[in-house]
This record gives structure tokens, sequence and C-alpha cells, in this order.
């Protein structure tokens, strides 16, 4: 059976913050690699959490994975064992993709997200792309104190409380209510819509896309060179959380642009979209006025357009000589 060169990770919803306790991928030569543990991560849904060099560099796909972790904000522990699609992610690890300089590549991580409410997602990430696999639901489970901080002179309680106080410090607090977890909402964010990504230049001649970035609230994303018409094509896509462009114009001048959706806007916009029509499909429409000055995004379907409008300020233009 073919090999790859991949690594395992896991990640945490930024703000939610979790450790692994203990994790394996299982290979069906009977070969495993642990899953990192001893880490609070929070670095965000999809992105990559920590990686140790150990095992082999090539591995055969993954079949099954074992995991157990705490969720320091529930003061939850869960865990299981699960099968993995062996031919889905083998197809994605062969098909590859193309990166923002053109050239082909593959997947190198196999990244394991843990959510509030015992959320597994999985996803492969590669230097460019990161992909869904599949998404598992965990059981909560029983842990000893000696098991999971073996050398603590404390209570499991009461290492707990601690380690929440320690973690959960100002800056989360700012951002969330710590004590109402929204669990749902990372399945609300798994959901798919039948929509492309459309830049538009506006009475502008002689421009060329050089760069296209997309990230999504269900922790895909893509970064590719922008003649990558692959990747602009009206597919089935999660709802955008954050596009950046780069570009050149006819005097051979540099611009790039970032833009980040506000989750709650963008929800309401998609439900509004489909509750008129079910079976309808969508652009979202990144526009530059012909100054490159100023961008402006909505949704377009066959018959309405939909605004955007909670973007503005989290928009930068930026040249380079």
């Amino acid at each position: 059976m073919k090999k790859y060169e991949w690594r395992p990770t896991a990640c945490a919803p930024k703000y939610y913050p979790a450790e692994v306790i203990k994790g394996d991928f299982y290979m069906d030569d009977g070969t495993s690699i642990y899953i990192p543990t001893g880490h609070t991560l929070m670095h965000g849904w999809g992105d990559t959490g920590a990686i140790h060099l150990s095992g082999p560099d090539f591995k055969q796909v993954p079949s099954s994975f074992s995991i157990k972790w705490v969720s320091y904000l529930e003061g939850k522990f869960y865990g299981g064992n699960f099968q993995l699609p062996k031919e889905k992610i083998t197809d994605y690890f062969e098909k590859g993709f193309v990166d923002r300089r053109g050239i082909q590549r593959t997947y190198t991580k196999t990244v394991i997200g843990l959510a509030p409410g015992g959320v597994l997602v999985v996803w492969l990430l590669g230097p460019g792309k990161v992909v869904e696999i599949e998404r598992y639901q965990a059981k909560e489970i029983e842990v000893h104190i000696e098991d999971f901080k073996p050398y603590s002179a404390t209570t499991l309680s009461n290492y707990l409380t601690s380690a929440r106080n320690r973690i959960v410090n100002d800056d989360i607090r700012g951002a969330i209510d710590v004590d109402n977890i929204p669990f749902g909402i990372w399945d609300i964010y798994r959901k798919k819509y039948e929509w492309n990504p459309t830049i538009d230049f506006k009475n502008q001649s002689n421009v060329e896309l050089t760069n296209v970035y997309f990230s999504y609230y269900n922790g895909e994303m893509f970064r590719t060179i922008g003649s990558n018409k692959k990747a602009m094509v009206k597919e089935q896509r999660a709802i955008p959380k954050e596009s950046g462009i780069t570009w050149t114009d006819g005097n051979g001048n540099e611009f790039g642009a970032t833009i980040t959706f506000d989750d709650k806007e963008m929800l309401r916009l998609f439900h509004e979209v489909y509750l008129e029509d079910k079976n309808t499909s969508m652009e979202i429409i990144i526009q530059l006025d012909k100054y490159n000055s100023i961008i402006t995004s909505y949704i377009k379907t066959e018959t309405k357009t939909y605004p955007i409008t909670k973007t503005v300020s989290e928009i930068s233009v930026y040249t380079t000589e």
C-alpha cells in the first residue's frame, strides 16, 4: 500500500481551550503514530497545533484513531475510537492541489479538531489547502488525575479549576461569554452551500490576479495562484471567514487586500438567500474600484443582490513599490 509523508496534530477553536491526554492514528499495516499531548490548544478551528517529529516520515493512510481530551471551559473529558474513510483520504493525497506559486502539492498533516460538547472534526492540511474529511461525536468519559497529571499533588477537580483560571485570561473573557458555550455552532459552520467567489476589477484593464485566498468557518481553506480557475468554480462551500487577494495593474504596481467576514452577518445572509429559494446558487463578489482603493462585497443570485456590509472595518489595501 502506498505511503505518504504526513504528521498528526490537533487543534481547538479560538478561545475554547482543550488538551489532548492521549491519541493515536492507526494504519492497516499494524503501525501507529501518536497525536502530540500536553499542549493547550486554541489556535483556531482547522489550524495547526503541536507537531512532534516522531515515527517514519512516510506512512500509510490512517484507517482509524483513538483520542482522549479535556475541554477546559466545560471541565469535562471526552474520548472514543473512530474509523476513518481511507479511500477518501487517499484520493485527496493523490489529487493534491496547486499552491500560491502554481506548484502541484499534496497534504502534509492530519488534523483533529476538538470542540466543546465532544465534537470531533478531521481535516487534511497542506501548504495552501485544508479540507474537511469527517465529523465525529465523542462521548464524555471518566479520567483519573493519575492518568491525566500523574505528578499532581491535588485532586482532579482542583486541578481543572486551577487550570481553567490560569488559561482563561482577560482576552478570552473579553471575546466570548465563557459561561455560555455556543454548543452546536461548529456543526452550523459545517453546512455547505453551492457558491463560487468572483474577483471583479471594476472598469480596469490589464489587471492580473496573482494570488487568491479564502478560509471558511468550518476550518477549510485554500491559497492558490490567481490563474487557478479550479479554485473559483461553483461548488459546495462553507460560509467564508476571510479572503485575501494580490494583483498587479497595467503599470506594474502591486496591490493586496484582505477581508474578514462577520459570521453572524454571513449566517443571516445565507439563511435569507436559501429561505427564498432552496435550489439557488450564488456568487460572492469582491469588487475593486478603478482606483484600487475601495472594496465592496456582495452576494449575487440569479434574481437578487445582497450587500455584505460588516466587513468594511476589516479591509486593508496596500501598494508595494
